[in-house]
C-alpha cells in the first residue's frame, strides 16, 4: 500500500511539474504575440499622430502667407505707388517682415514688379497666363530644375504708372519647408515630402531611399512585384484618401504612411525607418520574458523541493501525507496567480513609448491604489526624478491650468466610472512645466476592466501639441502690436452678437496719422501705432476683444451695457494716449477719433449695422479738433 501510494505521488509531482513548465511557456509564447500586436498599434498610432500634425502644418503655413498677402494689401499707401523705387521698397519690406523669398505686384500688361526688378511675367510665370478668379496655390519648375511654390490672388483697386494692378504673389520656399520637418532622432530616421496625386513630386527634398524629385508611385512599382500595394496608394492618392503600406528601402523595411493637406491637391508621405517603437518594446519584452524564465526555474526548484520533503514525511508518517499535498496546493496556486499577473504586465508593454505614458491601477472599490509616472512623462514637464514629481495624482492635477482643470477631471472620472466602456478620455489641455512655463498637451487613455466592467488598470499616453497650438495663436494676431488681427477679431466680435450678449462696441482712427508718416517717416508711426495698442489693451480688460483692424485703425469690444461704464473705458484709453513719449514727436499729441455703440443683453444683433453706426460715430468725432473726441451712436 506504501509503494503504491508513492508512485501515485511521485508520478503526481512530475506531471505537475511539467505542466507547470508548459503551461507557462503557452502563457510567455501568447504573450509575446499580443505583445507585437500592441507594439504594431502603437506605431501605427504614433506615426498616423505625426502626420496630422504635419498636415496641420503645411495648412496653417499656407494660411499664414494667404493673411500676409491680405496684409500687405491692406497696408499700402498712395505713397508706395507714387513711384517704382517707392514700390520696390515697399514689397522689399514685406518680403523681409513676412520672411518670404519674394513679393510681386502683376500689371495689366502682365509686367511682374518686385524689390529688384520689373519682368515680363507671362514668360516665367505660366500660372499668370490664363488668370484666375480666387487664391491660388501653384508650383513652378525654375531654369535650374528646382521647385518653386507660389501662392497667387487677385488684385483689385490698385493703379500704378496709369495701370491696373490684377494680381500679386509670394514665393515660399517649400523644399526648405519640407526638410525642416525630416528629423533624426535615436536611430530613427523620419523623412516628409509632398506629392501631387500622380506621385509627381512637389519638391527637390530627398526622400528616404528615393531619389530627389522622382515620382512616388513609380517607384512604389518599381518595387511591387505583385503591384498590389501599387494599386492601393495610386487609388488612395487619386481619390485623397489616408493610408499607410510597409516597403522594403535600403534593404530595411520602412513605414510610408500618406494623407491629404486639406484645401489643396497635395499629398503628405511619411517614411520611417527601423520604427525605434517597435525595438524599444521589443527590447523591454525581452527583459520581462528573461524574468518570467527565471520565476519557472525558482517555481520548478520550490516545487521539486517540496516534492522531495512530501515523500520522505510520507516514509516516517502517512499520517502527515494530507497536510503535505495541501501545503503543494497552496504554493502551486501561488506560483501559477504570481505567472498570471506577470502575463498581464506584459500585455501593458505598450506604454513605454517617447510619447510619455503613463499607468495608473485600482482597488475593488474604484479607488487609485496605484499612479505611475513615466520617465519620458516627466521629463516633457521638466521633471528628472520621482522626488520632484512623486507617483501621485496631484502631483498632475495641481499643475493644471485654472480654465482647464475641471473639465479635464471630469473627462478623467468620466471614464474611469463609465463601466460599459464607451466613454473615451481624450482631452487638450494647458499645463504649468517647471522651465517653460505653461505649455499646450493631448492626453488620450483607455481602461483594462474587470468582466463586470470596473477598471483595474488606467493605460495613457501625454503628446506635446504646443507647436500647433502657438502656430495657430501666431495666425490669429497682428505681427506689429500683438493684438489681434481683422479676422479673428471682427469673428469673436460676430459671435458675441450673434449669441445676444450685447456690450460695448468702438471703431477709432489715429488723428493725423499720415502727418505723422509723411513728416517724421514709417518708423516713427509704427511707434505710434503699436503705443496706441497698447493703451487700448490696457484700457480693456483681459477677457475683452481688442483688435487692430489695419492700417491706423483698431475696434474693441467689451461686455458691459451701461453707457456710463462704457465711457470710463474709453476715458482711461484717451488718458493713456496723454502718457505717450514719442521723442521725435516733440509737442505733437497723440490723439484718436473714437465712435462707439452700445448694445442692450439679450437681442441678436450682426457685425456689419453696428460697424457702419460706430464709423459713422468715428466721422462726428473728427470734426472736433486738437483732442480725442467720442461719439455714441444707438440702433
Amino acid at each position: 500500500m506504501k509503494i503504491s501510494r508513492n508512485k501515485i505521488v511521485i508520478t503526481g509531482g512530475l506531471l505537475l511539474i511539467i505542466n507547470l513548465i508548459i503551461g507557462t511557456s503557452w502563457n510567455v509564447e501568447r504573450a509575446q504575440e499580443e505583445t507585437q500586436a500592441v507594439a504594431e498599434s502603437v506605431s501605427n498610432f504614433y506615426i498616423e499622430e505625426l502626420a496630422n500634425r504635419r498636415v496641420s502644418i503645411i495648412s496653417d503655413t499656407l494660411n499664414q502667407n494667404f493673411q500676409y498677402i491680405n496684409n500687405a494689401l491692406d497696408t499700402i499707401t498712395e505713397t508706395n505707388l507714387s513711384s517704382i523705387e517707392n514700390l520696390r521698397s515697399f514689397l522689399g519690406k514685406i518680403r523681409r517682415l513676412y520672411g518670404i523669398q519674394k513679393f510681386s505686384f502683376v500689371d495689366e500688361d502682365f509686367l511682374v514688379y518686385s524689390e529688384h526688378s520689373t519682368i515680363t511675367g507671362k514668360s516665367r510665370y505660366s500660372f499668370l497666363e490664363n488668370g484666375f478668379s480666387d487664391i491660388h496655390v501653384t508650383t513652378v519648375v525654375n531654369y535650374g530644375g528646382e521647385k518653386l511654390l507660389f501662392i497667387a490672388m487677385p488684385v483689385e483697386n490698385i493703379m500704378f504708372n496709369g495701370k491696373r494692378i490684377t494680381a500679386c504673389f509670394a514665393q515660399v520656399n517649400i523644399d526648405q519647408m519640407v526638410r525642416s520637418m525630416t528629423f533624426r532622432a535615436d536611430d530613427m530616421e523620419t523623412y516628409f515630402n509632398l506629392y501631387l496625386k500622380n506621385g509627381e513630386s512637389l519638391t527637390n527634398a530627398p526622400f528616404g531611399g528615393v531619389e530627389p524629385g522622382r515620382n512616388l508611385l513609380s517607384v512604389i512599382k518599381e518595387n511591387d512585384k505583385s503591384e498590389e500595394k501599387y494599386h492601393k496608394i495610386a487609388n488612395d492618392f487619386q481619390k485623397g484618401l489616408k493610408g499607410s503600406i510597409n516597403v522594403p528601402y535600403r534593404r530595411q523595411n520602412a513605414h510610408l504612411y500618406y494623407a491629404p493637406v486639406d484645401d489643396t491637391e497635395w499629398m503628405l508621405s511619411i517614411l520611417v525607418y527601423d520604427n525605434v517603437i517597435n525595438r524599444q518594446i521589443k527590447s523591454n519584452n525581452r527583459k520581462i520574458i528573461a524574468r518570467n524564465y527565471f520565476q519557472i526555474l525558482i517555481t520548478v526548484i520550490s516545487v521539486t523541493i517540496l516534492f522531495i520533503s512530501i515523500v520522505l514525511l510520507i516514509r516516517k508518517n502517512s499520517r502527515l501525507m494530507l497536510e503535505q499535498e495541501k501545503r503543494i496546493a497552496a504554493e502551486t496556486k501561488k506560483a501559477y496567480d504570481k505567472l498570471n499577473k506577470e502575463r498581464q504586465g506584459m500585455q501593458i508593454i505598450h506604454s513605454i513609448i517617447h510619447s510619455g505614458p503613463w499607468t495608473i491601477e485600482f482597488n475593488d472599490k474604484c479607488e487609485i491604489e496605484k499612479c505611475e509616472w513615466s520617465e519620458p512623462f516627466r521629463k516633457m514637464l521638466g521633471y528628472n526624478s520621482k522626488e520632484e514629481f512623486p507617483d501621485k495624482l496631484e502631483s498632475w492635477s495641481n499643475l493644471l491650468h485654472k480654465d482647464d482643470k475641471e473639465r479635464v477631471l471630469k473627462a478623467f472620472w468620466d471614464a474611469v466610472n463609465d463601466y460599459s466602456g464607451k466613454t473615451i478620455y481624450d482631452v487638450e489641455y494647458r499645463i504649468l512645466t517647471k522651465n517653460e512655463g505653461w505649455k499646450w498637451f493631448h492626453a488620450a487613455g483607455n481602461l483594462i476592466r474587470n468582466p463586470d466592467g470596473s477598471p483595474i488598470t488606467y493605460i495613457g499616453l501625454f503628446i506635446d501639441i504646443n507647436e500647433t497650438k502657438s502656430l495657430k495663436v501666431l495666425s490669429e494676431t497682428d505681427q506689429m502690436t500683438g493684438l489681434l488681427n481683422r479676422v479673428s477679431g471682427e469673428k469673436r466680435v460676430t459671435e458675441a452678437f450673434s449669441a445676444g450678449r450685447g456690450g460695448l462696441f468702438i471703431l477709432l482712427d489715429i488723428d493725423s496719422f499720415k502727418f505723422f508718416n509723411d513728416t517724421f517717416g514709417h518708423e516713427i508711426g509704427d511707434q505710434v501705432i503699436i503705443n496706441v495698442a497698447r493703451c487700448l489693451k490696457t484700457a480693456f480688460r483681459g477677457e475683452d476683444i481688442v483688435f487692430r483692424l489695419g492700417g491706423d485703425e483698431f475696434s474693441a469690444y467689451a461686455q458691459v451695457h451701461k453707457e456710463e461704464t462704457a465711457r470710463k473705458i474709453i476715458n482711461r484709453f484717451i488718458e493713456g494716449l496723454k502718457k505717450i513719449s514719442i521723442p521725435e514727436l516733440g509737442d505733437h499729441p497723440i490723439t484718436a477719433s473714437i465712435g462707439a455703440v452700445v448694445l442692450p443683453e439679450g437681442e441678436e444683433t450682426d457685425f456689419t449695422s453696428n460697424y457702419k453706426l460706430a464709423d459713422q460715430g468715428v466721422y462726428e468725432s473728427k470734426k472736433i479738433k486738437g483732442q480725442s473726441a467720442v461719439t455714441f451712436f444707438k440702433q
